[in-house]
C-alpha cells in the first residue's frame, strides 16, 4: 500500500512541473473592427524576435511556452497576422512591414485570489528602408488566481491570449502607428 501512494505521489510530483503551453491565439473581434475602421491598405507582417530568456514563463515551477514555433514572438506574429486576416489588410507580399522584438513578459499566479500578467514589445513599421513608426507598446492584464495550483495555472495559461489581444488592442489605438500603417 505505501508503495502505491509513493508512487502516486511521484506522478503528481513529475506532472506538476511538465511544460504546458500558450493555448491557440483568438482574435479579438472589436480590434479587427477597430482596424477595418482606421485603414485599407494592406501590410506585411515580418518577424517578431523574442530572446530565448523570454520564451518560458514559469507558472508556479511548470514551464509556459508558445504554442506557435518556438517563441513567444512568433505567437505574436501569428495573432497579428490573424486579426489583420480578418479585417483584410494583410499581404505578404505589402511594402509595409510591421516587425518587432518583445522586451519583456510575465505571469505571475501566486497571489491568493488574483493574478497579472504584462508585456512590452517594441513595434516597428517600415516601408522598403524607411521606418515608419517605433514604439514600445505594453499591456497588463489581472485574471482570477488561487491558492491552489490547479486553478491558478491554468488561468494563468489562459491569460496569455487577453494579454496578447490587450497588446494589440493597445497597438491598433496608437494613432502613429495607424497613420503609419494608412
Amino acid at each position: 500500500m505505501k508503495y502505491k501512494s509513493s508512487l502516486g505521489l511521484i506522478a503528481a510530483l513529475f506532472l506538476s512541473a511538465c511544460t504546458i503551453q500558450v493555448p491557440p491565439y483568438s482574435a479579438d473581434i472589436s480590434n479587427v473592427s477597430k482596424l477595418k475602421e482606421e485603414s485599407n491598405t494592406p501590410v506585411s507582417v515580418g518577424k517578431i524576435e523574442s530572446e530565448k530568456k523570454l520564451n518560458k514563463i514559469s507558472l508556479r515551477g511548470s514551464p509556459l511556452v508558445s504554442s506557435v514555433g518556438n517563441s513567444y514572438g512568433e505567437y505574436i506574429e501569428s495573432a497579428l497576422i490573424q486579426e489583420l486576416k480578418l479585417a483584410k489588410l494583410w499581404s505578404g507580399v505589402a511594402k509595409k512591414q510591421v516587425t518587432g522584438k518583445v522586451i519583456d513578459q510575465d505571469i505571475d499566479v501566486t497571489g491568493f485570489s488574483e493574478g497579472n500578467s504584462f508585456i512590452k514589445v517594441n513595434f516597428v513599421v517600415s516601408e522598403d528602408d524607411a521606418i515608419l513608426f517605433e514604439k514600445v507598446i505594453s499591456a497588463e492584464h489581472d485574471f482570477d488566481s488561487s491558492f491552489i495550483g490547479a486553478i491558478a495555472i491554468p488561468n494563468g495559461q489562459r491569460s496569455y491570449v487577453e494579454l496578447v489581444q490587450k497588446l494589440l488592442k493597445n497597438l491598433y489605438s496608437d494613432e502613429e502607428f495607424i497613420t503609419a500603417i494608412k
